[in-house]
């Protein structure tokens, strides 16, 4: 567990002490005492409303740079998955697919496209390659990161949509003076011996100015990381084992991992039985039993099946590889008394290299002469590695440039002494994945009309496919705020907060015109494009009830172009029960927007996993062609979330945080899945309109 005690306690020191520590002369220390009395009040994640003291009403966790070394983290990404607030969902460099370079973060399992990411407490858009739902943490320095703050709460009412399971604030390095250089490497012992070749390195400078008039602070990143290769693991490789002993190994059972039966597999024309190709031997010899095996199909379909497949778990890698740079500037700069010019300047540079096996794909209407058809029919249906085009691997290339500017300042307005800031964000992401040695369709029927041996180079050269996909989005931000303190309670002035924004999001995802028509075999997905317009009104306000006990409540009004407007309050409570003891209480209501992909994307085609236990409860998983379709009627989710927790420091270096938390979320956006279609038809809430074909499913990494 991380808790923000060390933090806490420097910030109160800081407030306590900060003064009177300049004032050495014991003639000023009557000076000393009342400057100890003007505390700062600074900003915590989860309110814009500045404080004195870091465990507000709403449960706050941070994690320092110094926690994240000790962790041993390499990424950003890295130390938010190693936490205990993140759940299952979270992305990581997956191979073999255009979003082999992300990295997500998904807060109470409620989804990472349900956990707003913020950078210096401004939001960081949406990767277009994650449909621009989800923000894509690889895109942050891990060298300029200062802390990060987790608010395991819901926050819409202060930033709006996407904040449903909470907030993950990345503070970066600002105000820093000198010069700091890091060098560093690693090795994975199960890849290479210590001392050979390295497997990650890192290499980063901060350096930092300052005077009385502003500061700049300038930090490089350069981290490497090769991927993994699931062969080079003896619980990821391909593994086939006779566990009973009855002479043959059931593919898709306990006796395999990592095998595919598409390899050389051919059904019938009426899909009752899947056959090995009568070329099996031939790929066996030609590959080794490491790559094309012989194997018995009878549980999943049928007496008499026999599979040959293919160890894709063998040449597929596990983890992508990381090769990003980045360069971060911050500066900031008194343009006159009590107001200050910022700015802050970030670009990224992220290349990533996966593999996945070679195209798996169909070989549809063999003919009956076809000799790897053993049926003797026309009509007959192949499941094929196509080895010879070689294993498909993905380049991917991301560039991500975000910048921000304006002002903040004091002013006195109307007798109110406000703080004040605004500003223009831009974020504009460039990411593309080119996809080598995927099966193009019309090269196969190609060389088939021509009487062209699919083995020869010829053939093969006619059946070579290269995908490209090109995500990309802009996103322009307009902020204006102010905070000021008016009317008072028992326990002190009430502070408030006022703000709005205004915000342009553009995006597109575009596949190349085969892949978008469905003409390139081992490859899914299809284009989405679209863009929106944001309109948002807020307002806080924290009341000292009285001196131990303070309440917060919030509302925000955001007004989408595309699709309706949505109210989002909060309120919660904070009672300092104790020195050392706080009790708080929160409930909020919050809203996500659907994706502009969920409302605009191309239909997609896919292949998905199931198991109709309805029709046969000892089924095995089988694949269905599965078609995805957006629905540009959707409206936003809705959500409550209450949270009730203490927070207790029982010493200077040990502290307890225990909360209790219920989140319901309602009017979810979420894909049916092929088991919940299945089962509505089952209970005659859906008719098919077509026969569906069950093929027995592809497992990962094909």
């Amino acid at each position: 567990m991380f808790t923000n005690n060390k933090l806490a306690k420097s910030v109160r020191l800081a407030i306590m002490f900060g003064a009177a520590a300049t004032a050495l002369p014991a003639t000023q220390a009557f000076a000393a005492e009342e400057e100890a009395e003007e505390v700062e009040r600074i900003e915590v994640t989860g309110s814009r409303i500045k404080r004195t003291d870091l465990e507000g009403a709403s449960p706050v966790n941070i994690i320092t740079a110094e926690d994240m070394k000790v962790e041993g983290n390499f990424t950003v990404a890295d130390a938010l998955r190693g936490s205990s607030f993140n759940s299952f969902g979270s992305f990581s460099e997956k191979s073999g697919s255009s979003a082999q370079s992300q990295a997500t973060l998904n807060l109470r399992g409620a989804g990472s496209n349900r956990t707003l990411i913020l950078l210096d407490g401004k939001r960081l858009p949406g990767s277009p390659t994650l449909g621009g739902q989800s923000a894509n943490l690889n895109a942050i320095p891990m060298a300029a990161v200062e802390r990060i703050e987790i608010l395991t709460d819901g926050a819409s009412s202060t930033y709006g949509s996407d904040a449903i399971a909470g907030v993950v604030n990345i503070i970066l390095k600002k105000d820093y003076e000198g010069l700091t250089v890091n060098i560093g490497s690693g090795w994975r012992t199960r890849d290479t011996d210590v001392g050979g070749t390295p497997t990650s390195s890192e290499f980063s400078i901060i350096a930092g100015y300052s005077n009385d008039k502003g500061n700049i602070t300038f930090s490089f990143d350069h981290q490497k990381r090769e991927g993994i290769s699931d062969g080079q693991r003896a619980f990821t490789a391909a593994r086939a084992e006779d566990l009973d002993g009855d002479g043959d190994i059931e593919i898709y059972s306990d006796e395999t991992d990592g095998w595919s039966y598409y390899g050389a597999s051919v059904f019938d024309p009426a899909f009752d039985t899947l056959y090995s190709s009568p070329l099996c031997d031939d790929l066996i010899a030609e590959y080794g039993e490491d790559t094309f095996k012989e194997f018995d199909g009878t549980t999943a379909w049928g007496p008499g099946s026999t599979v040959c497949g293919f160890a894709y778990a063998n040449v597929s890698y596990n983890r992508a590889s990381i090769d990003r740079n980045t360069v971060f500037v911050d500066a900031n700069y008194e343009v006159a008394e009590d107001v200050e010019f910022f700015t802050r300047a970030m670009f990224v540079q992220n290349k990533s290299f996966g593999r996945y096996a070679p195209p798996a794909a169909p070989w549809e209407n063999m003919s009956a002469d076809n000799p790897h058809n053993p049926t003797g029919l026309d009509g007959a249906y192949g499941l094929f590695r196509w080895v010879g085009i070689g294993n498909r691997d993905g380049n991917v290339h991301d560039y991500n440039q975000d910048y921000l500017m304006g002002l903040r300042g004091f002013s006195t307005i109307a007798g109110l002494d406000v703080d004040w800031e605004v500003y223009y964000h831009k974020n504009v992401a460039d990411n593309k994945s080119v996809g080598q040695y995927y099966l193009s369709y019309g090269g196969l029927a190609y060389n088939e009309k021509n009487d062209i041996d699919l083995g020869s180079e010829q053939g093969i050269a006619n059946m070579k496919a290269t995908t490209l996909t090109e995500d990309s989005s802009t996103f322009d931000q307009y902020y204006a705020g102010a905070g000021f303190d008016a009317f008072e309670l028992p326990g002190g002035q009430v502070a408030h907060y006022i703000g709005m924004e205004y915000m342009e999001i553009n995006f597109a995802s575009i596949y190349d015109g085969q892949s978008a028509a469905g003409l390139v075999g081992g490859s899914a997905g299809n284009s989405a494009e679209g863009m929106r317009d944001i309109t948002a009104f807020f307002y806080e306000a924290a009341l000292p009830v009285t001196d131990d006990v303070e309440m917060n409540i919030a509302a925000r009004y955001d007004d989408y172009s595309d699709f309706g407007d949505n109210l989002a309050p909060k309120v919660s409570v904070r009672w300092q029960a104790l020195d050392n003891l706080v009790v708080r209480a929160s409930y909020s209501e919050a809203f996500r927007a659907p994706g502009l992909d969920e409302l605009n994307a191309a239909t997609t085609f896919s292949a998905e996993a199931a198991t109709d236990y309805i029709s046969n409860p000892d089924a095995a998983e089988r694949q269905y062609d599965t078609y995805y379709k957006s629905n540009s009627n959707l409206g936003p989710e809705t959500s409550e979330y209450m949270n009730f927790g203490v927070a207790y420091d029982i010493t200077d270096d040990f502290a307890v945080k225990v909360d209790y938390f219920n989140l319901d979320i309602s009017n979810v956006v979420q894909t049916k899945t092929v088991n919940g279609l299945i089962n509505d038809q089952a209970n005659g809430n859906l008719t098919p309109l077509a026969p569906m074909v069950q093929i027995q499913t592809m497992k990962r990494f094909i």
